[in-house]
């Protein structure tokens, strides 16, 4: 990544959470499981990219919080969330807690809350429009889960990415970045129909 440097930033738990500041552009803050992402190394070629290392980290509230405070202390007032699919509820109670800071928020192959289903989650509290993507070939989580944030979502994209399985970013990651890429640019103008949709080779 260009420009990039690796810093440090609040304690949480005694934990200190550590990320990357990336690029040039419009802020996008993307919460990060694994050590090496591929769609990191692309969105810092057109955006301002803070990466979030939580791959040792274990969702908690104080981590929805967190979020907020990197961004505050990079003076960035308004960003867009992306978040990898264990992290994708700590990603939505930061977006119907910040208020209109989220801008437009990326959930890649949500995995399913704490009771087996997203019922418990406040789906319909979250305003920024949002895009689902799961991996026709996804075997973690159904694909067919996206219907369920669709339809709960306010603002919802819910696209599929056809010989994906659920790490979409390794299975087809020019695929991943072209639609995130485009849905980050336009938003409600986003070139995918409001339904289902989906995304070929």
């Amino acid at each position: 990544m260009k420009n990039s440097r690796y810093q440090e930033t609040n304690r949480i738990n005694g934990k200190e959470l550590r990320y990357t500041d990336a690029g040039s552009g419009n802020a996008v803050i993307l919460l990060r499981a694994a050590q090496n992402s591929a769609l990191a190394d692309r969105l810092a070629q057109d955006f301002r990219l803070i990466t979030l290392d939580l791959h040792d980290s274990k969702p908690e509230p104080n981590l929805a919080e967190a979020i907020g405070r990197t961004a505050d202390q990079l003076g960035i007032a308004r960003y867009c969330l992306i978040a990898e699919s264990e992290l994708a509820e700590l990603a939505i109670a930061h977006a119907i807690g910040s208020g209109d800071s989220v801008e437009a928020l990326v959930l890649l192959a949500p995995a399913y809350a704490s009771n087996g289903t997203s019922d418990d989650l406040r789906l319909e509290e979250i305003g920024a429009p949002t895009l689902v993507l799961f991996g026709t070939r996804d075997q973690v989580v159904p694909p067919e889960t996206g219907r369920n944030y669709a339809r709960r979502i306010p603002k919802c994209f819910y696209t599929l990415v056809y010989d994906a399985g659920h790490d979409i970013e390794v299975d087809r990651p020019a695929s991943l970045y072209a639609v995130v890429r485009d849905f980050l640019e336009h938003r409600e103008k986003f070139t995918i129909p409001h339904e289902s949709s989906a995304i070929n080779p």
